[in-house]
């Protein structure tokens, strides 16, 4: 590698600033001492580290990354911290944002917070959202999640608001347990007034700062950053302790902060590199317990500008006029941060950055590298050599335990250098897997640059100081395999608002196939009639054919003047008389009741009467034992479960105010509704289906709670305001539990449950999705958030088999066609080229749909399935 070059003229020494403080009278021993270092290098490539320093040990890299933003769900990564063994990451999902705090080694989240989300035992607050759709509400002035402490009482801030979107009574600022994103405090910041005041209000805004284990800051501030004030409150009770009008205060050192007052615009990221830095500043300090101002450098400078801070040192770049001269001088001030009394004079520093505590690290002239260490009393450090070459500037990337991680370029066509450096340049360990954005004794976080949005991507590997890394094992073999399901359909049904074009298509008569079942040998399926008048269908079909067995229209005969009524929505059941389909009908009388038709030929089995005169029935839960309706009485205004025996018919009770949703066990679940607000559960109750007696209930436990998920076995999933519950269905008692927002979910049994997370929609633009499926086996329940699956839509449950597409894409390459998946319950993916959206899969057949969707009014199916030949 080539030395800097020793010039007489000029004194150009390539050394710390005590050799650049020589005399012109002590060059003759300069030169002396100069040459006797380089040969004590005896031709090595190892330099000594400035006072008798200690060089620290190399830090290793896996060569494959443990994983990467998707595993998390996200588009764009905004940035990362790490605490122990835990990764805090910020960024943006599909029309929405995150923060995760996820296993360091996995991407498993220990918990999730989506833009917009409740947040866990908060008062009444969700994550701030705004309009803008990314992570800049849970993020800090440098783009990373704002985390103070350590070991595992770390504590992450995030913007919070409360009220409607749009309407927000309230902004703040609310500070989460690292061990499970609950809320520690939450603090005001902001309380739009109404009236003819309120567009005032509404046109500020909170930025989040920055935080120690003192203090938490944040600011208020109006359009484009204006009269920006630093609000900070205490950091372990979110209690406020001062505000200062003075700028955006945001770097601590020492017993004060440092911040900027609002210049040319506000700070968005504390990047000083070229061109970056904000103009018409002023750098000023503030006692961190009191707000007081200590110091500020608007007397010393024209303007001032914040370049990188370690303990009690700082860098500041400034401006001074100069009369004689067009433009002003522009030099880089070493800083005392407890009393503000500038330092060393060098030329001006950029891209400079720092570990907070120890150290700052420069790029200098000719390749060279500047660091100031804290506690020096200012002194900068300049390398004796050039860590890449002179023609290629070293841009520090990240300042972690006396390790600079520095990347360079010599042209602007050239590949990047990357390298980890100690403060003489001496290379440590191997080149990094790309641009480094953070890093801890066990993992590195980088931006990949294979990425397609490299920029915004995130990759992170396993990391190790003085030794190799383990490579990373991947995600292992899927617990199950994948059917062998026959390309070519053995024959396709058609809906829609004409006959289908092709002849090869079975015509339904049907605008929409809204139930498909696969149950045995037959295919059951359900619609709308393409002609109104016609009502509704119901088919029992062949499964290898596709020959009908028998139909049912609504309004069709089921004898002694009894007429088939809602169909749309059959229940099939077995019972001791066979396979049952359950309907609705309609008798003479103004009498309503529910038919039992047998699934083999259609033939009545019985009929039993459920309400008459002004009221009207509808079947909400049935199995081979019991089946469960409302009776609404409009006139009375009054809604009662009825719950009979299916082998008898007989009514074994009756109850007001709760709606009967599942049926099972020895148990029906029931659910108390608020009047005023329909979508939200106030209670579920188990009643017992014998004697109607409560088992047990939810609205004491759970805020919010709804019945997601019953089918009638051993377990149940409820959804409540701040996540879901998993419970034992017999007792009630709580199996599992997450924090994901669950809105439904799908399965045959208690193998696995398939739930639906974040927005009720179907995802991936909707925001917060992704799929959280629940697995029991051997007594235990297994909860897996599965945060990846945000890129996948439609998700469900068949068996052991997840279910799940991948919509296509549209790329400057081309256009990606859609996938259908089968995946296992830890989401890893089994298959990718199934024919369709699986319905069933069961004795030999699989029934499948296309991802189109009929939506109308009243109208929410499919225009197509296909039935395929499954082989053993």
């Amino acid at each position: 590698m080539k030395r800097p070059t020793l010039r007489l003229s000029g004194v150009r020494l390539p050394a710390s600033n005590r050799s650049r403080a020589l005399t012109a009278g002590a060059v003759l021993v300069a030169v002396v001492l100069v040459l006797g270092i380089v040969k004590a290098w005896g031709g090595t490539d190892v330099e000594p580290l400035p006072d008798g320093e200690k060089q620290p040990e190399a830090v290793s890299f896996s060569g494959k990354p443990m994983w990467n933003e998707r595993k998390l769900g996200m588009k764009r990564v905004s940035g990362v911290e790490f605490r122990g063994d835990i990764a805090i990451v910020a960024g943006d999902v599909d029309s929405g944002s995150r923060l995760a705090a996820v296993d360091a080694r996995t991407g498993k989240p220990r918990w999730v917070v989506d833009g917009g989300s409740s947040l866990r035992g908060g008062d009444g607050t969700t994550a701030y959202r705004g309009f803008s759709h990314n992570a800049q509400y849970m993020r800090g002035v440098t783009g990373k999640p704002v985390v103070y402490g350590d070991g595992d009482g770390w504590t992450v801030l995030l913007q919070y608001a409360k009220g409607d979107r749009g309407r927000e009574t309230e902004f703040g600022v609310a500070a989460l347990s690292g061990e499970d994103g609950t809320v520690r405090w939450e603090q005001p910041i902001i309380r739009p007034r109404s009236g003819d005041q309120g567009d005032d209000d509404r046109d500020q805004r909170v930025r989040l700062l920055g935080a120690d284990t003192r203090v938490a800051l944040a600011s208020v501030e109006g359009e484009r950053g204006a009269d920006p004030k630093t609000v900070a409150m205490d950091a372990a009770t979110g209690r406020k302790l001062w505000e200062s009008d003075a700028g955006w205060a945001y770097r601590f050192a020492g017993g004060v902060v440092l911040g900027e007052t609002l210049g040319e615009r506000a700070p968005s990221q504390v990047a000083s590199l070229w061109g970056e830095q904000r103009k018409g500043t002023d750098v000023f300090a503030l006692d961190v317990r009191t707000g007081q101002k200590r110091w500020d450098l608007s007397e010393a400078f024209d303007s001032s500008h914040l370049t990188a801070v370690a303990g009690d040192t700082a860098v500041v770049n400034v401006e001074t006029k100069n009369p004689e001269r067009p433009y002003p001088r522009r030099n880089a001030v070493v800083i005392d941060t407890a009393t503000g009394r500038p330092g060393a004079k060098l030329r001006p520093l950029y891209g400079c950055e720092d570990d907070g505590r120890t150290l700052i690290a420069c790029p200098g002239s000719d390749g060279l590298l500047v660091t100031i260490r804290s506690g020096s009393g200012g002194e900068a450090f300049t390398t004796m050599k050039p860590v890449f070459d002179e023609d290629t500037t070293p841009w520090p990337r990240l300042v972690r335990q006396d390790r600079i991680f520095i990347e360079g370029k010599s042209t602007q066509d050239a590949p990047v250098r990357r390298a980890v450096f100690d403060r003489a340049g001496n290379r440590l360990g191997p080149t990094p897997a790309g641009e480094i954005t953070e890093v801890s004794e066990h993992a590195a976080a980088f931006r990949p640059e294979a990425a397609p949005d490299s920029e915004n991507g995130l990759a992170v590997h396993a990391a190790a100081v003085g030794a190799k890394p383990a490579e990373p094992s991947g995600p292992g073999a899927p617990a199950v395999k994948a059917p062998r399901i026959d390309a070519a359909p053995l024959w396709t049904a058609g809906a829609g608002d004409a006959p289908p074009a092709d002849q090869a298509v079975k015509d339904t008569g049907l605008q929409s196939l809204e139930t498909i079942d696969l149950v045995g040998d037959a295919v059951v399926y359900t619609g709308r009639a393409r002609e109104r008048d016609d009502g509704e269908k119901l088919v029992v079909a062949d499964a290898a054919t596709g020959e009908e067995r028998w139909s049912l229209r609504s309004g069709a005969s089921l004898g002694d003047g009894a007429e088939a009524g809602f169909i749309r929505v059959p229940r099939i059941v077995d019972a001791d008389e066979g396979r049952l389909v359950l309907v609705r009908y309609s008798g003479p009388g103004d009498t309503d009741g529910i038919a039992a038709l047998a699934l083999k030929d259609g033939a009545v089995r019985w009929k039993q009467r459920t309400s008459s005169g002004d009221a009207h029935t509808i079947l909400e839960a049935a199995d081979g034992k019991t089946f469960a309706v409302t009776v609404s009485n409009y006139r009375a205004d009054r809604d009662e479960t009825v719950v009979y025996s299916t082998a008898t018919r007989k009514e074994l009770w009756r109850k007001s105010g709760v709606e009967p949703e599942g049926v099972g066990g020895e148990l029906v679940l029931t659910a108390e509704y608020d009047d005023d607000r329909p979508r939200n559960g106030v209670d579920v109750i188990a009643y017992g289906t014998s004697d109607g007696k409560r088992r047990w209930r939810l609205g004491d436990r759970y805020p919010e709670p709804k019945l997601l998920h019953d089918e009638g076995g051993k377990t149940v999933v409820v959804g409540t305001a701040d996540g879901g519950a998993v419970l034992d269905r017999a007792t009630g008692r709580e199996l599992a539990r997450t924090d994901a927002p669950l809105t439904r979910c799908d399965g045959d049994d208690d193998t696995l449950i398939v739930c639906h997370a974040g927005a009720a929609g179907d995802g991936p633009t909707d925001p917060g999705s992704r799929a959280v499926t629940i697995q029991t086996r051997g007594g235990a329940t297994k909860v897996n958030d599965l945060l990846e699956t945000g890129f996948l839509t439609r998700y469900g449950a068949i068996g052991n088999w997840f279910t799940a597409i991948r919509p296509a894409t549209r790329s400057g390459a081309g256009r990606t066609p859609e996938q259908f998946l089968l995946l296992d319950g830890e989401g890893r993916q089994i298959s990718k080229d199934l024919p369709g959206r699986p319905r069933g899969i069961a004795g030999g057949f699989a029934v499948v749909t296309p991802s189109k969707i009929a939506v109308g009014l009243g109208i929410n199916g499919a225009p197509s399935f296909t039935v395929h030949r499954v082989q053993d």
